[in-house]
């Protein structure tokens, strides 16, 4: 058995049969990271008795942090068949000879493997499955876990969120969703597909909640549109369907409210009072959105309110990175985006991907974005997390001892713009 260099061809046929397969081990991010401060390789692990079958496979990208330092990242990586503990050790083995002598102090590697299920209805106990038991083993083999100190602090989500798309049911999502969801389709919010030339409509829409610039965006874009596995949404406001629906509204409220009117003329009691007082303010707020809207008709007939990136992968969708406008935050685009996205691939995908899950702490930081994520009742796994083979304990340890691994490994805030 050894260690050997793949073609683009050769590795992606592999991975395409894996069961771990993902598009971040495929060949096409492997060169979109080329373009942003990586090298790579795509390393195979061959049978030399058995016609140089490949028993396993990874992406590493490769870059130096300081001075000649380097390091190797697989991210979801390896495609490697976890139970046969005889080829994890040989490749373990191998892949560390291999790099050791290339310079290398360690390896990162945080596989796309489920190790437990989330019960929300059991105040979000983890049920574990045997998988955790690729962990000891590991370790047994000097492999380093990194464990998660603070929220979002792994390369990876911890937690991760996905929607069944065969059974997803708009019934069955949070009641006050659906009203909202409602509300956008009757204010006359449609979907519509970009393409490359609209990457910076896009990008205004998730400068300010994420790390990277726009140039990753076009070349994300570029990559993974040749072989059309990737879409750009974007969510519309016809304006002039907003202004009607809204007018419509605000008569049928404004008569409810001269009815509370003469009730309360009548009847001067508390809760009719308050019914009162609940009407002018769902009215003010149909005045406010009159406003909004007759300004909106008056430069254009239409906006772009909210965006999504969605990479398409083996039977999954990934909502990539997505984002709207703040200034139509009370029309709730971002509601009607995820909904629009399971609507639209449900028939043609099993699962939606919706994004990590920093904990399910009430104080978290990023309770928002949890909370967000939560309402659309997505299935919950836990993932097995981060490690480091390490190929020079005497360099890691004085990595560890420096600020150079922090400020390597650690990620930006993932969402500042998390719905309540």
């Amino acid at each position: 058995m050894r260690i050997v260099e793949l073609t683009g061809p050769q590795f992606d046929d592999f991975a395409s049969k894996s069961p771990l397969n993902n598009f971040y081990q495929t060949s096409k991010y492997a060169i979109l990271m080329s373009n942003h401060g990586y090298n790579y390789d795509l390393i195979g692990f061959v049978d030399e008795n058995d016609n140089n079958r490949i028993c396993a496979a990874t992406v590493v990208l490769n870059k130096v942090i300081t001075g000649k330092v380097k390091y190797g990242y697989c991210p979801k990586g390896f495609l490697i068949d976890y139970y046969n503990t005889s080829l994890v050790e040989q490749f373990l083995v191998a892949l560390k000879k291999f790099y050791k002598e290339r310079g290398y102090i360690f390896v990162k590697f945080n596989p796309e493997i489920i190790i437990g299920k989330i019960e929300p209805k059991n105040k979000y106990q983890i049920n574990y499955n045997g998988n955790v038991r690729i962990i000891d083993h590991l370790k047994s083999l000097g492999i380093k876990r990194r464990l998660e100190q603070q929220e979002f602090e792994l390369m990876q989500p911890k937690y991760v969120g996905y929607i069944n798309l065969k059974e997803f049911d708009f019934t069955k999502i949070n009641r006050n969703y659906r009203k909202k969801i409602r509300r956008c389709i009757n204010e006359g919010m449609s979907i519509t597909i970009g393409n490359a030339k609209d990457i910076d409509i896009f990008y205004d829409f998730v400068k300010e909640k994420t790390n990277k610039d726009i140039v990753y965006f076009r070349d994300l874009y570029n990559v993974f549109s040749k072989d059309n596995s990737i879409d750009l949404l974007f969510v519309k406001v016809n304006y002039q369907k907003y202004l009607e629906y809204v007018r419509s509204e605000y008569d049928k409220e404004e008569q409810l409210n001269y009815k509370w009117n003469d009730i309360i003329a009548a009847n001067p009691k508390k809760s009719n009072i308050v019914s009162k007082m609940n009407s002018d303010n769902k009215l003010q707020g149909f005045k406010d959105k009159i406003v909004k809207a007759t300004d909106g008709l008056k430069e254009h007939s239409e906006a772009i309110a909210a965006a999504a990136l969605v990479i398409k992968h083996h039977g999954i969708i990934t909502i990539y990175e997505s984002g709207f406008g703040d200034e139509y935050r009370q029309l709730n685009p971002n509601h009607f985006l995820y909904y629009s996205i399971l609507e639209r691939y449900k028939p043609y995908f099993n699962f939606c991907n919706i994004g990590g899950i920093s904990s399910f702490d009430e104080n978290s930081q990023f309770k928002g974005l949890n909370q967000y994520r939560l309402k659309w009742n997505p299935l919950l796994y836990e993932f097995i997390g981060e490690f480091d083979l390490i190929c020079s304990e005497y360099y890691f340890k004085r990595l560890i001892n420096s600020s150079y691994i922090e400020k390597e490994f650690t990620n930006a805030p993932i969402n500042k713009q998390a719905e309540k």
